[in-house]
């Protein structure tokens, strides 16, 4: 086995999250009983009989980063559906009636995008990458592929099948190289250079696209950042015309020429968005004064309710370390999930779906 391959795989995330051996990094283990918080079964309705082997994970009780950052997620959830309701109440009550059947959350090595989903309290299920062979994904649901370290091929060509007959795939990371490039081929790849671990700023090129509202209503003195974990791949823009790159940056076109954070294109009659590095964020870095202050002052520049702030300060109070980047981080990639959910079933509906 090579050597820096291994080194590569088990150097990609934190510290705390990092497997112990190739094999783990390889085959993730469900954890034990004791870490579990519930179990996610995989509906009876999209499914005729998965073997042992490809059995459904169940949710983990697991909180990569530190409390500092799980405490973010947990709080974005109020300001991102107090956002929501201002907006638009009808998104909120579509967020709400979300089912398990409607998102599903494929396992990863690294990506904890499940984590994101239980903080803001959106139900799904979580699956291995095969029990995917053995569902009947409908066009109206919507499908999260944590990075992952490997992905079986077929897997990948059944998620392209998926896409083109309606559905929404969003992926990170990683899952260029596996799923994308083998499922959705002269679309976008890996460009062959992996990132340090380091943070970039970013610009939003796409405004007209609501997903992502988020990270367009911030602060200009404090505009987003991204976290780049090590080894993240940069993506290569293969077809200009079919891909849109939604969200840039400079300093990863400097770095490593190519500037893309989350990119979309159509495939067949659905969606797909891709993103370097993760959803779940296992820290944050400050890059301006702004982005170090407290918590409870990004909930007052967001304009939300007096309720909002006074939570955000209880959980200042409890966690001393959350600051204004943190949660900006987690608000906006929170956001983010919660919009994709909401837009894909309203499309669907629009076609009588």
């Amino acid at each position: 086995m090579d050597g820096k391959l291994f080194e590569r795989q088990l150097s990609h995330g934190s510290e705390n999250e990092a497997p112990a051996t190739f094999d783990e990094a390889l085959n993730p283990q469900p954890p034990q009983q004791a870490d579990v918080v519930q179990q996610v079964q995989m509906p009876d309705q999209l499914i005729s009989q998965v073997p042992p082997e490809l059995n459904v994970y169940p949710c983990e009780k697991s909180t990569p980063g530190g409390k500092e950052m799980a405490a973010a997620y947990e709080i974005s959830k109020q300001l991102v559906r107090e956002r929501l309701a201002r907006e638009n109440p009808e998104d909120l009550a579509i967020l709400d009636g979300i089912k398990d059947t409607d998102i599903i959350c494929v396992r990863g090595t690294y990506d904890h995008i499940h984590l994101v989903l239980e903080a803001i309290h959106i139900p799904f299920a979580h699956v291995n990458p095969g029990a995917i062979l053995c569902m009947d994904l409908k066009p109206d649901q919507t499908v999260y592929v944590n990075c992952p370290s490997s992905f079986p091929p077929e897997v990948a060509h059944k998620l392209a099948k998926f896409v083109e007959g309606g559905g929404l795939l969003i992926t990170t990371d990683w899952a260029l190289k596996h799923v994308i490039e083998v499922g959705f081929p002269n679309t976008v790849k890996y460009s062959g250079t992996a990132t340090r671990d380091e943070v970039v700023s970013v610009e939003i090129v796409d405004k007209e696209d609501d997903t992502l509202k988020g990270f367009l209503d911030q602060e200009k003195d404090a505009a987003p950042v991204w976290w780049l974990e090590s080894s993240s791949y940069p993506i290569e823009v293969l077809d200009k015309r079919r891909v849109k790159v939604l969200v840039r940056s400079d300093d990863l076109k400097k770095r490593y020429k190519h500037d893309p954070v989350i990119v979309r294109f159509e495939w067949g009659k659905g969606t797909v968005y891709h993103m370097i590095s993760h959803f779940y964020l296992q820290r944050s870095e400050t890059r301006t004064k702004k982005q170090s202050a407290s918590a409870s002052s990004y909930a007052s520049a967001q304009m939300v309710s007096e309720e909002t702030v006074s939570k955000f300060k209880e959980y200042e109070a409890y966690t001393p370390g959350l600051s204004y980047g943190m949660v900006q981080s987690a608000a906006t990639s929170s956001e983010f999930v919660s919009r994709c959910v909401v837009k894909q079933k309203k499309k669907a509906t629009s076609f009588g779906k």
